[in-house]
């Protein structure tokens, strides 16, 4: 799957891709498991890539200090789709084509110093084909573990 840079950002800026959101509590994905829990978004980029559609596909956790969002984005650069418009500095050519890669966004402020981690998986066309699902998985898995640190850690210092 190939885009134009200037269809890319069109479509991001406009709005023109698909989103899908599910919602989970925390309890549900511990119970659950983290493969099942995202089962839904995998399926959602899977059939957005084999339509040639770009795709936002969002797993919301409640249930910690925050509400914790993982994404899988289908984009053209290491950005996620809300830095629309910082996509254009990173390429010379906007009317080129470029591969389409799917990307996983994990949004917490408990993840980081940043609340904010993006990984690319793999091309779009290997996800369609099942690259990269287990990528998703391990990473997903150290995120939850870290913002699960973390909370444990602001909780010790606020007890004190």
């Amino acid at each position: 799957m190939e885009i134009k840079v200037s269809d890319f950002i069109t479509a991001v800026t406009e709005e023109k891709f698909n989103r899908d959101t599910i919602l989970a509590t925390l309890a549900q994905v511990e119970d659950l498991g983290i493969a099942d829990s995202l089962a839904p978004i995998m399926e959602k980029m899977m059939d957005a890539i084999k339509q040639d559609q770009l795709e936002q596909a969002e797993l919301s956790i409640e249930g910690s200090d925050e509400p914790i969002q993982i994404r899988l984005e289908t984009g053209i650069i290491n950005l996620p789709f809300e830095n629309i418009n910082r996509v254009a500095n990173f390429f010379d050519e906007l009317e080129a084509s470029v591969p389409v890669n799917v990307y996983l966004v994990v949004v917490s402020p408990d993840l980081n110093a940043s609340g904010l981690h993006i990984m690319q998986i793999c091309p779009a066309s290997d996800f369609v084909r099942g690259q990269g699902q287990d990528a998703v998985l391990v990473a997903v898995a150290e995120s939850l573990k870290k913002i699960q640190e973390n909370e444990a850690q602001k909780e010790k210092v606020t007890a004190k």
